[in-house]
């Protein structure tokens, strides 16, 4: 088999090769290119998005490409479609794409617990990484629809500490427009749900626009004790607009507050003989609130050189706080008692500065036959991060019985990271799309460099990792009919972690998936189908040599492979259906030293998972009239912990929802868990593995106004 590097030099000669054929040679033994200007249709906030159904997205290949010919999978959650489902979190939305599993809403987000096909997936923010995801992380007010690119993407996304490895979130933020409205919205409805939020458009001049929207949300949930506050806060400005130069400048301001919540064991839910009141939070009821929060500053610099040239380039700048408070417990059984279990003050403070910059021309050209898109650039992300864990023994509790727990009081013990640590990415990059009637070509090349240092002044240790690495992308498309084509990707990509002590020198991971399947665009229906391999090496494993199990060996590895489908039926009337299905199987494919074998399921990942939507709407084109909803998301059982000694059921539930529109006023009812259906989440990523209880059924009632 011939080398990925080979294979991708391969693609982009035979496009040059190929357009040298066609125009024969002239007297100097050189091939004639004649170079002509391809006129491409303009793209609104990057996407062309009709209701439910994506034409053409920029974050798979960072240019304007259909996704009929995009050698990956894709999917796009529209803003009608997030609307129509009144979606709450980041977790509901990404319940209509296959193989992803989302952040529990009540998670502190100081971390990021996403899966795309069993791997952890990053989220990023207008194509910039947001890392570990901090504030709001669920704030819909800003969001203009979410772009999911499955796999590593290595190309073109290396920020943070290095390439995704199920794929990337991309949130794609609402951009000021050449129009003056304002639109204001009031939610509210079970466990004292409040959200007010806004949206304010203005045209200032003809070149000048600007735009601002958020919310705050106030919510008690089915758990005892929480209460959650969370905003978001969104202004921008675009100078230029209409013209070859836009610079828009962003700021993002975001917060949540919450007692932190870790779940349940799975002792006394899923497992053992006696039971844990669902609704039970565990440790002090007076517990002070956990926060985090993120204040960030991008800007974006837009040039078209001409009608085939352009650049793009963006900097941003942001700082994130987490602060977390808990009366934790460290095992899932009982490690006190028959039901009881040991409490710990633990105490969790961090600090995070993000530097990223990236650039990048586009260029679109013919050479005979064969129509061209060269994009290259070079990016650079740094993270300064400073985090440290406190930690001290508070007294035990009877989880069955529960009863006078010990007061929280701020820990004294260092236990388990404290650091500084600072990861850098950088890179070159160079992509090129070639076109010759039905086949479609994809090759790029990046050249990456990865360098983290992780300094511990309590443990008295510095780790360090630098490496530079080529790496490729390939791909390629078919059109087999006018509706049908075939493709097939490659793509590799290379990765740090970051919280890690290593007993030696740490490795970096490296990851590839590759991909098959069809896409069908038949104006009515639409979707595709893939099947796919995820391989990861020099994973992070428990040393088993060391005494105090602090430190780790990069000698893990692990497979996800499956199949995921996803469709969007859209005749042209009142009719609109989402579907997607998944079958994924992830698995160590190395013993684990003292721990897990080989073979091991992967926790949070279940086998089948799927979900379905349709929606009847009989609104007019003036937006006036009526629609209503409803869907199912079903989930089969996945184990709890590396082990597999644990598992959550499999379960399914139903969601519904209504407007009605009049005089620019909407008036919206939407039921969470219709059937009030009683589930556990399968997978919480807190200390090995917990059980969450999922939310009880929720009616929430939305009233907003366009003026």
């Amino acid at each position: 088999m011939k080398h990925p590097l080979t294979l991708a030099g391969l693609l982009l000669a035979s496009t040059s090769l190929c357009a040298t054929t066609a125009h024969g040679q002239d007297a100097t033994g050189f091939g004639t290119i004649t170079l002509d200007p391809i006129i491409i249709q303009g793209l609104e906030n990057g996407a062309v998005i009709d209701g439910y159904r994506a034409n053409t997205v920029s974050s798979a290949t960072r240019t304007a490409t259909p996704l009929q010919q995009t050698p990956q999978s894709v999917q796009v959650l529209s803003p009608e479609l997030l609307e129509d489902q009144a979606v709450t979190s980041m977790s509901e939305a990404l319940g209509n794409v296959s193989g992803a599993q989302g952040t529990i809403p009540l998670q502190t987000p100081a971390f990021e617990s996403t899966l795309l096909r069993g791997f952890p997936a990053e989220f990023y923010r207008d194509g910039i990484t947001s890392y570990i995801n901090t504030g709001d992380a669920n704030a819909m007010a800003g969001v203009e629809r979410i772009e999911v690119l499955k796999g590593p993407n290595a190309i073109l996304y290396g920020g943070g500490v290095g390439t995704p490895l199920g794929g990337v979130v991309n949130i794609v933020t609402k951009k000021p427009a050449p129009e003056n409205f304002t639109e204001l919205g009031l939610t509210f409805g079970a466990n004292g749900y409040v959200e007010p939020s806004f949206d304010i458009n203005r045209q200032l001049s003809d070149t000048v626009l600007f735009r601002m929207n958020g919310s705050y949300v106030r919510s008690e949930a089915d758990q005892d004790v929480i209460e959650t506050d969370r905003y978001s806060f969104s202004p921008s400005l675009t100078f230029g607009s209409g013209t070859d130069t836009r610079l828009t400048v962003q700021g993002y301001a975001s917060r949540w507050e919450q007692q932190e919540y870790q779940g349940l064991p799975a002792v006394g839910t899923v497992a053992g003989d006696f039971d844990i009141d669902r609704n039970l939070y565990i440790g002090d009821p007076e517990i002070p609130d956990s926060h985090t929060e993120t204040r960030k500053l991008t800007f974006t610099l837009e040039h078209d050189f001409n009608d085939r040239w352009s650049n793009r380039t963006q900097f941003r700048y942001g700082k994130n706080e987490v602060e977390q408070i808990t009366q934790i417990i460290l095992t899932n059984e009982p490690d006190a008692g028959t039901s009881d279990w040991s409490l710990y003050n633990s105490y969790v403070p961090g600090e995070q500065t993000e530097y990223s910059f990236n650039t990048s021309f586009e260029g679109r050209f013919s050479t005979g036959a064969w129509d061209h898109v060269l994009l290259f650039g070079a990016d650079y992300s740094r993270i300064e991060d400073y985090s440290l864990m406190y930690m001290d023994y508070a007294g035990t509790n009877d989880l069955a019985n529960p009863s006078g727990w010990p007061a929280w009081i701020m820990p004294s013990t260092l236990a388990m990271g404290e650091g500084n640590g600072t990861y850098t990415t950088s890179g070159v990059f160079a992509q090129m799309q070639s076109s010759l009637g039905r086949l479609h070509l994809l090759g790029g090349l990046r050249l990456a460099h990865l360098e983290t240092i992780y300094d511990s002044e309590g443990f008295g240790r510095r780790d360090t990792l630098k490496e530079t690495k080529i790496l490729p992308r390939i791909g390629a498309v078919f059109d087999l009919t006018d509706q049908w084509s075939a493709f097939a990707g490659y793509s590799e990509g290379m990765k740090a972690n970051a919280f890690y002590f290593y007993s030696s020198s740490p490795k970096p991971e490296s990851n590839r998936q590759a991909e098959i399947g069809l896409k069908y665009d038949g104006g009515a229906v639409s979707g595709s189908i893939a099947a796919f391999r995820i391989e990861r090496e020099n994973v992070p494993v428990t040393d088993p040599t060391d005494p105090t199990y602090l430190t780790s060996i990069t000698e893990g590895q692990q497979r996800s492979q499956g199949v995921d489908l996803d469709a969007v039926w859209q005749p042209g009337g009142a009719w609109k259906v989402m579907a997607n299905y998944a079958y994924a199987d992830a698995e160590l494919t190395a013993d684990i030293p003292l721990g897990a074998p080989a073979g091991s399921k992967l926790p949070g990942v279940p086998r089948h998972s799927g979900g379905l939507w349709l929606d009847y709407d009989a609104r007019q084109d003036t937006g006036e009239g009526w629609r209503a909803g409803a869907g199912l998301h079903a989930v089969s059982s996945s184990p709890l912990d590396q082990m597999n000694t644990y598992k959550t059921d499999g379960y399914a539930t139903v969601n519904a929802s209504a407007s009605y529109t009049r005089d620019g006023t909407t008036y919206a009812l939407a039921v969470k868990n219709l059937f009030d259906k009683e589930y556990d989440l399968p997978m919480y990523g807190y200390m090995g593995g917990r059980v969450v209880p999922g939310a009880e059924r929720q009616i929430l009632v939305n009233i907003s106004k366009r003026f």
